[in-house]
């Protein structure tokens, strides 16, 4: 039997956890196909198979990264997968530090009442986040909140800034379809639910304005 994992839009460990949670699966003899769209991801995957003696055949195809392998036995003893993950992080700017929290942005405006107030608000929330002393470690955006993104607003503009300085923006993809802001957002990165409640629960704090 083949399995297919799609990983495109995931962020290390989810690929790796993904594909051992396809290995434990499957029976030997099987064929498992890996899709992968991230540079960083992909080179931790393929040490994470080696590493546990599984050879991979590997292929791009329209931009996209394969990994095929058929399953020789039940790999019950694998390494854990975050034990295989290393990240490139952006330059951290100005010398500014990175606390261990999180900013989530569930709408385009701060507070409840008048929406053109809440936009003014949100404005100068982000505003304010990037002159901190301590910036946060990422910026989650779900709902309305990946309008903040949308290119040549003012809040897409602090989000820039924010990137600059080594802070991680994330856009919940589902969100991003369902605006149809797939072509207007220029700032971030496109992820999923399971890593965007992930990294809400394994956050030490979380900034919810």
């Amino acid at each position: 039997m083949d399995t297919i994992v799609d990983c495109r839009g995931m962020l290390c460990p989810l690929p790796l956890i993904e594909t051992k949670k396809a290995i434990k699966s499957a029976k030997k003899g099987d064929t498992i196909k890996i899709i992968i769209d991230n540079d960083t991801s992909l080179s931790n995957l393929k040490k994470y198979l080696s590493d546990n003696g599984i050879d991979a055949k590997y292929s791009i195809k329209e931009g996209s990264h394969i990994l095929v392998f058929t399953v020789v036995g039940t790999q019950q003893s694998m390494s854990k997968p975050e034990d295989h993950c290393t990240y490139e992080p952006k330059p951290i700017r100005n010398n500014k530090p990175t606390k261990d929290y999180i900013v989530v942005l569930n709408s385009n405006t701060m507070g409840k009442g008048d929406d053109t107030l809440g936009e003014i608000l949100m404005k100068g929330f982000l505003s304010t986040i990037c002159e901190l002393d301590s910036l946060p470690k990422e910026v989650i955006c779900y709902n309305s909140g990946v309008k903040l993104a949308i290119e040549g607003t003012a809040t897409a503009k602090n989000f820039e800034k924010l990137s600059e300085l080594g802070v991680k923006i994330t856009l919940c993809g589902s969100c991003v379809d369902f605006f149809n802001l797939k072509n207007s957002i220029k700032i971030g990165e496109i992820s999923n639910m399971y890593y965007i409640a992930t990294t809400m629960l394994n956050s030490e704090y979380m900034l919810k304005p």
